[in-house]
């Protein structure tokens, strides 16, 4: 006698089995994603900041000097204006965006194609930008301006008191007056596009220091009202969002657990937010002779 064989399915109770199993392998695989993502975009934005401090070098290798802070004077009948993140766009591959601003980055004149100086600043960077950073999703605060994620440190690009008034036509400062060491010493660190209701402009000049992409020291100028952070209380923030976020306090980052930080010898490090006070404004001012301490 001839017996048929039927294929047996799956009942319906296996197939919500299978589906629990994919979803729980699922639910296991996604942090570990996560965490993947994270340390290519942590790595981007360390080589990012790396360029930014070999720029830097390669600015004071060229004028023996390190760029301007913000410089606002004429030379030949010619207004330069611009931020240090503008003075170095040359040394980062960014020649034609600096040809285009004609020596002036914040005027609004001086470009034939009547859009003035907005075709400079009102373009993004991405070398300023992080890309843990979601603070800005297309890195623009308003047509004329545009956005960035890394801060100077205003004690080593101005020279003067954390609380001096002004970075306008600071004397340009040399690596020598850092006497404490180029690699005891900050030179740039991460900062949120968005902050509260300001943020940091790659561009922007000295009267409103919550806009200014500088950390460690500056009032507003000329008024002298706002004062950003300076001293033992000025480490970065832990926030990660624009929302409680504070201008004034300056230093943060997308990633989680602190910021990424570029010394003056262009190397980079990871400083946690838990860093010490005091251990912080060691790494920041650049000639007070402190021993720095662990990090």
């Amino acid at each position: 006698m001839q017996v048929s064989s039927r294929a047996r399915g799956f009942t319906l109770v296996e197939l919500l089995v299978v589906i629990a199993i994919i979803g729980v392998l699922i639910a296991l695989l996604l942090p570990a994603v996560q965490q993947a993502r994270e340390a290519a975009r942590r790595m981007q934005c360390t080589n990012q900041m790396k360029q930014l401090g070999i720029a830097t070098h390669n600015f004071h290798d060229t004028y023996r000097k390190l760029p301007y802070a913000y410089e606002e004077q004429s030379v030949n009948s010619a207004t330069n204006r611009g931020t240090l993140f503008f003075w170095i766009l040359p040394y980062i591959e960014q020649n034609s965006l600096y040809d285009q601003a004609n020596l002036d980055c914040y005027a609004n004149n001086r470009i034939t194609n009547g859009r003035g100086n907005k075709a400079a600043r009102g373009q993004v960077v991405e070398a300023y930008v992080c890309p843990s950073d979601a603070t800005s999703s297309d890195h623009i605060y308003n047509p004329d301006w545009t956005l960035a994620s890394y801060e100077f440190n205003y004690n080593v690009f101005v020279g003067k008191g954390s609380t001096y008034n002004g970075t306008q036509n600071s004397t340009q400062q040399k690596l020598a007056d850092i006497t404490d060491g180029t690699s005891n010493t900050l030179m740039f660190a991460e900062s949120l596009q968005r902050c509260g209701s300001e943020g940091t402009i790659w561009s922007h000049g000295v009267w409103n220091v919550k806009w200014m992409p500088m950390f460690g020291g500056g009032m507003d100028r000329p008024s002298g009202t706002g004062q950003l952070a300076y001293g033992t209380t000025s480490v970065p923030q832990s926030v990660h969002k624009q929302s409680g976020c504070n201008s004034l306090r300056s230093t943060a980052s997308g990633h989680p657990g602190g910021v990424n930080v570029a010394f003056v010898d262009a190397s980079c490090h990871f400083i946690p937010t838990t860093i010490n006070g005091v251990v912080w404004w060691n790494l920041v001012k650049q000639n007070d002779g402190n021993v720095i301490g662990q990090y």
